[in-house]
């Protein structure tokens, strides 16, 4: 139900933590790359299992670069626009005296 990994996630190193009947938790390593992790009987989730897959670092990096790129192309704009604001207001002023 909850869809498909995004491109963030590496698939070959994918943790699984499940809770046998004792209580004790088990971590497994899935690499959902490989065609074989199908026939593992960690590959159908069961409930309470926990799932973490780490970010791939390169992608994790860009896409924090392109949140930069978006906050200092707001910044610009924001005073720009405050600055032609500030522009016409001091025209008007001295135009009226």
């Amino acid at each position: 139900m909850a869809g498909d990994m995004t491109v963030y996630g590496l698939r070959d190193n994918v943790k699984l933590i499940r809770e046998d009947a004792n209580g004790k938790q088990q971590i497994v390593t899935l690499d959902l790359n490989n065609a074989e992790t199908i026939l593992s009987p960690y590959y159908w989730l069961q409930q309470n299992d926990i799932v973490y897959v780490e970010p791939i670092k390169n992608k994790q990096r860009s896409r924090t670069s392109a949140d930069r790129s978006f906050t200092m192309s707001l910044l610009t704009t924001v005073i720009s626009s405050i600055s032609i604001i500030t522009s016409m207001v001091i025209t008007i002023v001295n135009l009226n005296k």
